[in-house]
C-alpha cells in the first residue's frame, strides 16, 4: 500500500473513548459555570481540540497499518504525489472506483447488510497535503481532562476493529 506525500505528514487520531470522555468532561465543565475559563483572553464561547498526544504522522500510521494487515506500506515520491496534488480530482475518482467494488462484495461475503458508518469512500478534502497538527492542550488545562489512550498504536486499532466486527461494522 503505497501513501501520498510524506511520512513526516503530520495527522490527528484520538481514541473514540477518550472523545466520548472529554465530551461529557466539557459539558460537566459548562454546567459548573466553566471554571478556569478567562473569556477576555480566550471569547465567550470556548473551542477545545480533542486530540491525542501522539503527535502521529502518516508514517506511523502507514507503520500501523502495515502491522494490523501485514501488508507492505510506503510512499509514492515527490513526482507522483506532485502529479495527484495537481489532478486531485481525478485521484480521488481512481482510488474511489479502485476500493468502493471490493468493499461491497467484502460485505457481501461476510453478510453485513447494514455496515454502520464504516466507508472506505474518500472526500477530496481528507487526501490533501495539510498537516492536521491541532494542539489540545486548552482542554487538559481549562478542563482538567487527562488522556487514558494518549497514543495511536496498533492494539488500540486492533482493538477498534473489533468493536466493529461485534457491531457487524466490519466483514
Amino acid at each position: 500500500m503505497k501513501w501520498l506525500w510524506t511520512k513526516d505528514l503530520r495527522t490527528n487520531t484520538v481514541h473514540i473513548y477518550d472523545v466520548t470522555r472529554a465530551l461529557w468532561e466539557i459539558a460537566g465543565w459548562y454546567a459548573a459555570g466553566k471554571p478556569n475559563w478567562d473569556a477576555n483572553a480566550m471569547g465567550n464561547v470556548p473551542t477545545f481540540n480533542i486530540v491525542d498526544k501522539g503527535a502521529t504522522t502518516q508514517g506511523a500510521m502507514a507503520d500501523i497499518i502495515g502491522q494490523v494487515f501485514g501488508i507492505d506500506t510506503g510512499f509514492q515520491g515527490q513526482i507522483i504525489s506532485t502529479f495527484a496534488k495537481m489532478n486531485l480530482d481525478s485521484v480521488v475518482d481512481d482510488v474511489n472506483d479502485e476500493v468502493l467494488g471490493p468493499w461491497a462484495s467484502l460485505l457481501e461475503d461476510a453478510g453485513i447488510t447494514r455496515p454502520g458508518p464504516l466507508t472506505p469512500f474518500m472526500e477530496k478534502e481528507l487526501l490533501k497535503d495539510t498537516d492536521l497538527s491541532m494542539d489540545g492542550s486548552r482542554l487538559e488545562q481549562v478542563v482538567g481532562f487527562t488522556y487514558e489512550k494518549p497514543v495511536i498504536s496498533k492494539e488500540l486499532v486492533e482493538e477498534v476493529i473489533e468493536s466493529y466486527k461485534r457491531l457487524n461494522w466490519w466483514p
